[in-house]
């Protein structure tokens, strides 16, 4: 019999006493362990999981975050190959992995029992094995097969700057969906250095690269331990030194004439004098120095347009936020709607996770307003839909920047035919993006419904402003320009000082 061994490239030595038991058991043990990867290496591991009569899952936590090996058990389930569950590391939830209800064994720290219990259960489900069904089901896609595809393109001798931002834009998606993964992660740090080290890299897709590279490499900051005072006896003073109450501290080179506590009486005043006036010039200083009391912090939330002011520059009368459609961080669009291609999220989506994580943000505040009776989707029934939100950062510098690295990602989106589709109800909407308009400090974009005869559209508007970044959409039956409307009139009330307090 063949036993199919799925595991994470992260488990290797953790699975080792595994096969050991296997093949010390006589068993026919099949497991990636000298393939690399692309088409074949897939087309291998997918041909020998419909060969296997057990597929032995090697369960851990790296192994339920790994894209292959949840792809490998959905196509073994799908063939209805009998799955063996073997736990080989940690595990946060049991309850929560995808064979919840499939009995597990622990084989972290094997004993002969376990050994016994992991042959008698190979056996038991060898015998439980079905025919493959017929038709066989749809082959699951290479994982990572994006990655390949970039390779390839950057085997392409020229590259324009259009292509460099989709490459770069379509790496930062992936870092962020698949970063997790120490070879996703690998690879796209190597393609990214790729792409910077070409003759004809130009300087917006070099300064993104060097961004990312920097993400790739740090490791998670942990605070460093601050030092603990512990209340108790002062320390002893050192030889000379004056204590605060004048305590029998010798001066340095006491005089051996003269009665002994006189000497020791001067230094003790004089050494309280100079304190007094070492103390006096510190305060001094301090005041002088001290910055003037600058203007209080700003509400993010006051840059926003109200109700009245949005539907007198839509034209409209009737909409307005509501509590679900407000939020003071950048939104998990990721986890709420699949975009296709990813990379062209921040063209839909403002105050996107994808969009503004890592970005240097320091705040950010938003509202959607819409047609009164309840949240409608953009795009559903024509109806008027505006998204306003404004991020903070410490520098006007950084909020240009953002602008600028967001028009690359922008452009890359040019001409493009873009699908969002939710994840609560599997609804899509398709869009075809105009070409993007403007630079730094404000880029707009408009894109279309497709097949919509209303010819329902949004625009897309990003300008800096002092150091906040001002990020709208406004979507309607007869948008021409609405969105710059809105974002001039929320960029009057950012302050005109150097950046927010924070």
């Amino acid at each position: 019999m063949t036993l199919f061994v799925s595991h994470s490239s992260q488990d290797k030595a953790a699975i080792q006493d595994l096969l050991k038991a296997l093949r010390d058991a006589r068993q026919h043990v099949w497991v990636d362990e000298t393939l690399g990867g692309g088409d074949a290496w897939w087309r291998t591991i997918l041909e020998e999981i419909r060969g296997c009569d057990v597929f032995v899952f090697a369960l851990s936590n790296n192994s339920i975050a790994s894209k292959p090996c949840q792809a490998e058990l959905r196509y073994a389930e799908a063939l209805r190959r009998p799955i063996l569950p073997v736990q080989v590391g940690p595990v946060d939830s049991m309850r929560l992995t995808p064979l919840a209800e499939t009995q597990v064994i622990d084989y972290r720290n094997p004993t002969v029992d376990s050994g016994i219990q992991l042959i008698e259960a190979v056996h038991e489900l060898k015998d439980k094995l079905e025919p493959l069904p017929s038709p066989l089901p749809e082959e699951p896609p290479v994982p990572f097969a994006y990655l390949m595809r970039l390779g390839h393109t950057l085997a392409d001798p020229e590259l324009s700057a259009r292509q460099q931002a989709e490459l770069v834009s379509e790496l930062k998606a992936g870092l962020r969906e698949d970063g997790a993964d120490p070879a996703a992660r690998r690879d796209i740090a190597r393609l990214l250095s790729k792409l910077r080290d070409r003759p004809d890299v130009t300087y917006q897709a070099r300064n993104s690269i060097d961004a990312l590279l920097k993400s790739v490499d740090e490791e998670p900051a942990t605070a460093a331990a601050a030092p603990i005072t512990v209340p108790g006896a002062p320390a002893e003073p050192e030889s000379g030194a004056v204590t605060a109450d004048g305590a029998d501290a010798a001066p340095p080179h006491a005089p051996k004439v003269g009665k002994s506590h006189r000497p020791r009486a001067r230094w003790v005043i004089a050494g309280g004098a100079g304190l007094a006036v070492l103390i006096a010039i510190v305060v001094v200083a301090v005041l002088l120095l001290r910055p003037k009391p600058g203007p209080a912090p700003v509400s993010l939330e006051s840059i926003l347009l109200s109700d009245a002011e949005i539907n007198s520059i839509t034209g409209t009368s009737n909409m307005a936020k509501t509590p679900d459609n407000q939020g003071k961080t950048f939104k998990d669009v990721s986890k709420a709607v699949d975009v296709s291609p990813r990379w062209c999220m921040g063209v839909l989506y403002p105050g996107a996770d994808l969009t503004y994580e890592d970005s240097g943000e320091k705040q950010l505040d938003w509202a959607a307003l819409e047609d009164s009776g309840g949240w409608v989707r953009a795009g559903e029934g024509n109806h008027h839909f505006v998204d306003q939100a404004v991020a903070a950062f410490s520098t006007r510098d950084q909020a240009l920047d953002f602008v600028r690295r967001s028009a690359n990602e922008w452009a890359a989106c040019d001409g493009k035919t873009v699908t969002a589709t939710y994840l609560d109800n599997g609804r899509a909407y398709t869009w075809v993006v105009e070409n993007l308009t403007g630079h730094a400090p404000q880029i707009t974009q408009m894109y279309r419904q497709q097949g919509n005869v209303a010819s329902y559209a949004c625009q897309r508007v990003l300008q800096a402003a002092s150091a906040y970044v001002i990020d709208v959409k406004v979507c309607g039956d007869h948008i021409t320009d609405q969105g710059s409307v809105i974002a001039a009139k929320m960029a009057v009330k950012v302050p005109k000082s150097a950046g927010p307090k924070f």
